[in-house]
């Protein structure tokens, strides 16, 4: 019966950061072109399968649009310019998000977001 309940405890404790979900303030670290450091900040909502809210970085604050919610996948667009940047993004476990950034003509990245605190 201990170990039952030890169990129990363990697994209600592991995915407790993963039951969080998407909502929330995250960040990541990536490098602009001239090599300097900058965060970007993404305030995502969900509302059923629709997420909104809005990235900002150094060059502004965009809102998130033309977004879907599969699970623990979702993606979500932003307009930079006249380009669009696509976000494909994976829900993690450990309480970050892998999202694949397309932005073509510039090209495709990954990057590792963390809830803030």
């Amino acid at each position: 019966m201990k170990t039952i309940l030890t169990v129990s405890i363990f697994l209600f404790v592991s995915l407790s950061g993963f039951a969080l979900g998407i909502d929330g303030n995250w960040a990541t670290h990536m490098k602009a072109p001239d090599g300097t450091e900058m965060v970007i900040s993404f305030a995502f909502k969900t509302d059923s399968a629709k997420l909104t809210g809005v990235v900002k970085t150094p060059n502004g604050d965009f809102e998130i649009t033309n977004s879907k919610i599969d699970g623990k996948d979702f993606s979500f667009e932003i307009k930079f310019n006249e380009t669009i940047i696509t976000g494909n993004c994976t829900l993690n476990e450990d309480d970050t998000i892998n999202m694949k950034v397309d932005a073509q003509p510039m090209g495709e990245t990954e990057m590792i977001l963390k809830r803030k605190k």
